[in-house]
């Protein structure tokens, strides 16, 4: 419906539909312009998601875009082209796509200009539409995913490079020089010195030189390791092309570069979705500082958290016979010679931010499938399961890395945790007269990269207030946190003074340097290990955490109101509409019973009615999918989302409704369930509340204990 009315009204800005659109645009398998874009080895669109492109976006563009007098092919107005009859399949969809594509900004999708026009931006483009409009909205969404994914990878040095480095340059690089008598670095094809087709390469490279790592790079780019057989250099080494003066390389040349392709294939890390992706973890998403205390030395063997204090164990990765000397072809290079960035460059090629326990630096030394290498040539490192404290810390750091893909959830940080880094009484109750953020002896700071005045790695921004310093803090603190074991999170071992404690197995002896700021059982600790645990449901499965906003004055339960109950996926600080609670934000609600009170939150005079929303995601850490029974009791009338359907409405609830859900296991699914609770107050009801039970099909709770579920009050999380 919303693509028709805009549609209807470009007709009246002057842009009229022709009669018949262009003529399809026929499909050359030789033309390079009928290929999506693609680059950094990734599958073809990255880092957009075509799926969403195909779905959310190429609509809108064909539909209206496309349109004569506007941006229609073959010449299309400020140099961008649509292609009306663009589908999956054809050449107009690549063009299309490869078109807009360029009209977008990743690193600030605001300013993507497709964006910018539509909402207003640019005074001259004749359609304009409001940026609450669900059009703007999925553009901007579609962008932000894009560049969240770009951000978080980075292409891997050539040691961990799927791609055998040492292959390219005794057999592809000499294919590259001499294919058909003449090459493909010859000056009058990509040795040009602007190259040709976004293609530019180096003639004769010396090896291992700079020259020769740049070719390497980009003809790594231009291959598919998830369908090596439709890699693009395959495609244009073997068809003719540039106006057909281009070199075509012998059959034998061909199955080389395709082995060399399939190779790097099989050497790629899984990323459990049934592909590969050779591409890093960008490096700076990762504390360095903690990287080189912590997580090295259990690299290296000169640390083993299972035997605190012991003498260097044998299983350090950098032996000379393990990880310590220098490979090629998707290789884990951990050498005590090099720097502790040079290293973390390489543990970051395998790690798998959008699934953490799936990191190949993870399942290989527990020996299991899903490491590029099985059996691991070292065999099993850590103790099986997760009960190794190595593996812990190691999954941990992860967790703790700048990315969405964590059960640590921001909502519950900014209220319950930074609150305490700022707090007098959280230091000895007071007694200190200064806080864990103090910027004079402790770790606060005023600005990003600064050193804390105790020399402490662990650095937070003082009385951090904006977004963008609780991130930092949010990050920081999240690298000192063990999911798996709560109660071993330096988190909570340092302000406890229970690192002192050597009954506790993560403790070292050493007291804390600030001394005892609160108790193990004091509401500081107890907060830190709600946190550091995910939030979860109680004991008998009720969850007290919610995203709220309101209210809104409605006359019935299905009255509409500011909030797109179907598809708002609201965070912490996102607009609400309602302007008279937390500044017109969505906030968190974190009740201390199992009864969320929304006349607490929302203390105004009854009228005639009034709404608020309560919102969670849910991760379903389990391997399989959940049935779910979900349980709301209220006074109120209420109704239930989960995900975009709504599975129960009634007008009383004071005995429970039960609505059934289905939470995709996380491993297969990738995502979090969106749960909605929509409250109504009528005039006359006193209480303004409601429980919400989580059980399995069997009735069984799901609860804190028995840890199938972690609640994030944001749309985003990993595993």
């Amino acid at each position: 419906m919303r693509l028709t009315i805009v549609a209807f009204t470009l007709g009246f800005i002057g842009c009229s539909y022709p009669a018949s659109g262009p003529p399809a645009a026929a499909a050359d398998p030789n033309d390079p312009s009928c290929q999506i874009a693609s680059d950094q080895q990734h599958s073809p669109g990255w880092p957009y998601d075509l799926a969403a492109f195909k779905t959310t976006v190429l609509p809108t563009l064909t539909g209206t875009c496309a349109a004569a007098g506007c941006h229609a092919s073959p010449q299309g107005q400020g140099g961008f082209v649509v292609w009306a009859d663009a589908a999956p399949g054809n050449c107009s969809y690549a063009k299309t796509f490869n078109a807009f594509v360029k009209q977008l900004d990743l690193a600030n999708p605001t300013n993507s200009a497709a964006y910018v026009a539509v909402t207003g931006g640019d005074p001259v483009h004749p359609l304009v539409v409001d940026k609450k409009d669900p059009m703007p909205n999925a553009l901007l969404t579609f962008v932000k995913n894009a560049g969240a994914l770009a951000n978080a990878n980075t292409p891997p040095p050539v040691n961990a490079n799927p791609f055998d480095y040492a292959v390219f340059q005794t057999k592809i690089q000499p294919i590259l020089d001499t294919a058909a008598g003449k090459g493909c670095t010859n000056a009058n094809c990509h040795g040009a010195p602007m190259g040709q087709g976004g293609v530019k390469l180096n003639a004769l490279a010396a090896a291992s030189s700079p020259e020769m790592q740049a070719n390497f790079n980009k003809i790594t780019s231009i291959c598919n390791l998830l369908t090596p057989d439709q890699s693009k250099f395959l495609f244009q080494a073997t068809h003719l092309h540039g106006g057909g003066k281009s070199a075509v390389v012998s059959a034998v040349e061909a199955t080389t570069i395709l082995d060399w392709i399939k190779q790097a294939a099989q050497n790629a890390p899984a990323n459990g979705g049934g592909g590969v992706s050779p591409s890093c973890a960008a490096p700076d998403k990762f504390n360095l500082d903690v990287f080189t205390t912590e997580i090295q030395p259990i690299l290296f063997g000169t640390l083993d958290l299972n035997s605190p204090g012991a003498q260097r164990n044998t299983t350090g990765c950098s032996r000379g016979a393990c990880h310590g000397v220098d490979r090629t072809g998707g290789a884990l290079v951990l050498k005590e010679s090099a720097t502790p960035a040079q290293n973390l460059q390489n543990f970051a090629c395998f790690v798998n931010l959008t699934n953490p326990t799936s990191s190949p630096v993870l399942l290989c030394p527990l020996n299991t499938p899903g490491c590029p290498k099985t059996p691991h040539p070292g065999q099993n490192v850590f103790l099986p399961g997760s009960q190794d404290l190595n593996y812990q810390r190691i999954l941990s750091y992860i967790y703790g890395s700048k990315t969405a893909a964590t059960p640590l959830d921001f909502a519950f940080y900014v209220r319950q945790i930074n609150t305490i880094f700022n707090d007098v009484t959280a230091v000895q109750n007071g007694a200190q007269n200064r806080t864990c953020a103090d910027t004079l002896a402790c770790h606060g700071i005023q600005s990003p990269g600064q050193q804390p005045p105790n020399g402490s790695i662990f650095a937070v921004i003082a009385n951090a207030g904006d977004k963008t310093s609780l991130l930092y803090n949010f990050a920081a603190a999240a690298n000192f946190t063990n999911f798996v074991t709560p109660q071993g999170s330096s988190l909570f071992l340092f302000p406890t003074d229970e690192i002192s404690n050597l009954a506790n197995p993560f403790a070292t002896g050493l007291h804390h340097p600030g001394g005892l700021d609160f108790a193990v059982n004091s509401p500081q600790a107890l907060s830190i290990l709600a946190w550091a645990n995910g939030l979860r449901p109680d004991g008998v499965g009720f969850s007290p955490n919610w995203l709220v906003a309101g209210t809104y004055p409605v006359a019935q339960i299905t009255d509409p109101t500011a909030i797109d109950e179907v598809n708002a996926t609201p965070a912490i600080f996102d607009p609400s509409g309602a302007a008279q609670f937390n500044g017109g934000q969505w906030d968190g609600l974190f009740s201390p019973s199992s009864v969320v009170d929304l006349n607490q939150t929302f203390p105004q005079a009854q009228n005639s009615g009034r709404v608020a929303y309560a919102v969670a995601y849910v991760l379903n850490t389990t391997s399989i999918d959940i049935q779910a029974q979900i349980t709301i009791t209220s006074p109120n009338a209420i109704k239930l989302y989960v995900g975009k359907q709504p599975v129960l409405q009634a007008s009383d609830a004071t005995v429970g409704a039960t609505g059934l859900a289905v939470l995709p296991a996380y491993a297969t699914s990738k995502s979090v369930t969106r749960l909605l609770v929509k409250v109504f107050q009528r005039a006359g009801d006193q209480r303004f509340e409601f429980q919400a039970r989580f059980q399995d099909q069997f009735g069984n709770p799901l609860t804190n204990t028995t840890g199938e579920i972690v609640f994030k009050l944001s749309p985003d999380g990993g595993i």
